[in-house]
């Protein structure tokens, strides 16, 4: 992955209840490589934290703890900066698209490796050196980007399946409620 990536560990800094950048942790990243909205943190804009700003399509892998490893593609528009316990990835341009590599990252072949490369016991670390010896599928870019149009359809349909659930099990709840008298 070394020929088609660089990588950058992020910013150390104490996160704070207000700032002019969110400070995105890797708690902030939810188990399906999403950012949460939730409990959000933040940092002062200094020269030194400019340099940890986040551009739209980057990549952030967690690289220590249980969740090593998890990764999200940033797709938000507010400003921020990444947290040192992420790394960010930049993909040399016409080489991978950064949507198919999250999406290689939610593979079995991914964790497969990345559970051969991860080191430590009780505090596992996953840091640039490892996911330099990451292999991905090099197919050509129109190819990856046919993939990530497709997954992103099948997503849509399982995001409108879950909200009809969610309102489904609602009414459930609302209709035994009503049978208890606990309007």
């Amino acid at each position: 992955m070394e020929d088609v990536c660089n990588f950058e560990y992020g910013y150390t800094e104490k996160a704070k209840d207000s700032g002019d950048a969110r400070f995105i942790r890797i708690t902030d990243i939810d188990d399906n490589g999403r950012i949460r909205e939730g409990d959000k943190k933040y940092v002062s804009l200094t020269d030194e934290s400019r340099k940890y700003l986040l551009r739209a399509n980057d990549i952030l892998v967690a690289r220590t703890g249980a969740t090593y490893g998890k990764t999200a593609v940033f797709k938000e528009s507010y400003p921020a900066v990444f947290a040192s316990y992420l790394i960010r990835l930049s993909f040399r341009e016409n080489k991978v698209l950064p949507e198919f590599y999250w999406l290689f990252a939610q593979s079995t072949a991914y964790w497969d490796q990345a559970k051969k490369l991860m080191t430590g016991g009780g505090q596992p670390q996953f840091n640039a050196n490892a996911m330099k010896s990451i292999k991905i599928p090099l197919v050509p870019v129109e190819m990856q980007r046919e993939l990530v149009e497709q997954a992103e359809k099948e997503r849509l349909v399982i995001d409108a399946n879950n909200h009809l659930i969610e309102m489904f099990e609602q009414k459930i709840k609302d209709r035994i409620a009503k049978i208890w008298g606990e309007e």
